[in-house]
């Protein structure tokens, strides 16, 4: 009996090596090929009832080639050979219009280490029916619905199986497989003549086992924490101690570090770090981040990047001293260092740089001691809506579901309420605690609670 998936594989495979083949019968120097095949089914739920089932399933494939330094890149979403020697000879044709550039590399990588590592494949989830599926869906929309002041505004449960392929004419050729379950919920809390704003959450399994009572778990907390901003009152205007819940964390203080993390930015002279700050103390000793590609159940694994470049489990910030920054091979090359395994993207674009699963790691003190650190009255960031400055670090916008603390206590969930500081001031000096435990949000990042000085805080009745 063949292995699930075995003829789309196949199939992938050698649109890949045509590709290749023609490419190079059409004049590179060198040709990378990155495709896919994504099959998924998806039941929506939309204003508290059944919205639409859909089912799609399709390849893609990319062809990136080098010819004499240059750079060419084309697609297509069809496996016929007549189109791919035509998209292969497209994409040397773009490359010799394109600029040359040194650092545009195709790379030999090694094996993929598999000791270690868990299978992202689950033949229980590819084989699950619709009328699961269904059940999964009805069970979610009960839970969400079960306490009549919660308003569902859309959710949907989607199953879906892929494939991802790189090769290259240097003997690259890596190929993963994955199942996933995903659900997600969006919604808000109505009572009388109060409304809450809207808030969201999505999860994900690589595993049938267990979906339903991880559905019903989420979907209860969800619905539980949303129904409780009914609370509301207004905040105070202040300056001072502010906590940053794991997702408030990710949408400030990740994204803004992250840039200046990447390679490519780093290369341009952009970024605030350059080769010369690694293994020397940028940020608060308190503060490390890692990034953990290994770990199954987010979005963000792998175990070989866009290029075919193995991952590795590694931190990037340790204990404030900078470790090394997010590579690709042309960030690699324009620094002169080696890739660390970071380039992402898919069938449809050239590489870029970036993570893939972040994790902020747990500090020494528990959520109740680093509330109590903030003092008598305080704001709990949980969401943030606004703007941060890539550059510079600042950061401003509304506390979205902020609670209002006083004397231990939560007294309220505050209304409109603004927020703003620098990224590096909170990271650095600004750091007052971090808590013990730490949360993964949306199945993407992880972070703990941060308590951080120095925050502007404007109340909207101000």
């Amino acid at each position: 009996m063949n292995p699930p998936l075995k003829s789309e594989s196949d199939l992938l495979e050698s649109c890949g090596s045509k590709l290749l083949t023609a490419a190079l019968n059409a004049g590179a120097d060198a040709a990378e090929v990155c495709g896919s095949y994504a099959q998924k089914t998806k039941i929506g739920l939309e204003k508290q009832d059944f919205h639409m089932a859909s089912s799609d399933a399709g390849f893609h494939l990319g062809v990136r080639v080098l010819k004499a330094g240059k750079q060419g890149f084309a697609a297509t979403n069809s496996t016929d050979a007549k189109d791919l020697k035509q998209i292969a000879a497209r994409a040397v044709e773009i490359a010799t219009f394109s600029p040359e550039n040194p650092n545009n590399k195709i790379i030999s990588s090694k094996n993929v280490e598999t000791q270690s590592k868990n299978s992202l494949w689950d033949d229980a989830l590819f084989q699950l029916s619709l009328k699961t599926q269904q059940d999964w869906t009805k069970l979610l929309a009960e839970e969400a619905m079960r306490d009549k002041k919660f308003r569902l505004n859309e959710g949907s449960v989607e199953i879906g199986a892929s494939l991802f392929l790189i090769q290259n004419t240097l003997g690259t050729h890596k190929i993963e497989r994955d199942t996933h379950a995903a659900w997600s919920l969006m919604g808000m809390a109505v009572e009388d003549d109060k409304i809450t704003s809207f808030d969201y959450f999505s999860q994900l399994s690589r595993k049938a086992s267990g979906v339903p009572d991880r559905i019903a778990k989420s979907i209860q907390s969800f619905t539980k924490d949303v129904i409780a901003t009914l609370r509301q009152a207004p905040s105070k205007t202040y300056e001072g101690p502010v906590v940053f819940s794991p997702r408030a964390v990710i949408e400030i203080f990740l994204d803004g570090i992250s840039y200046h993390l990447n390679g490519r930015v780093v290369a341009d002279g952009i970024s605030r770090w350059s080769k010369k700050n690694i293994d020397t103390k940028v940020l608060n000793s308190k503060f490390s981040v890692r990034d953990l590609p290994w770990t199954p159940e987010r979005w963000g694994t792998a175990y070989f990047d866009r290029e075919g470049t193995p991952t590795s489990e590694r931190a990037v910030l340790e204990n404030g001293t900078l470790r090394g920054f997010f590579l690709d091979s042309y960030a690699a090359a324009a620094t002169g260092m080696q890739s660390t395994g970071n380039a992402v993207g898919g069938p449809n674009s050239v590489p870029s740089v970036g993570s893939h699963t972040l994790s902020v790691d747990a500090g020494d003190v528990s959520e109740k001691d680093l509330f109590a650190a903030a003092g008598n009255e305080f704001l709990v960031v949980h969401r943030f809506s606004g703007q941060v400055d890539s550059v510079t670090g600042d950061f401003s916008g509304v506390a979205k579901g902020g609670e209002w603390w006083r004397g231990g206590e939560r007294v309220c969930f505050v209304q409109e309420t603004l927020i703003s500081g620098n990224v590096f001031n909170c990271l650095g000096e600004k750091l007052m605690a971090i808590s013990n435990v730490s949360q993964v949000v949306d199945s993407g990042a992880q972070s703990p609670f941060l308590l951080c000085d120095g925050i502007s805080v404007t109340s909207g009745n101000a």
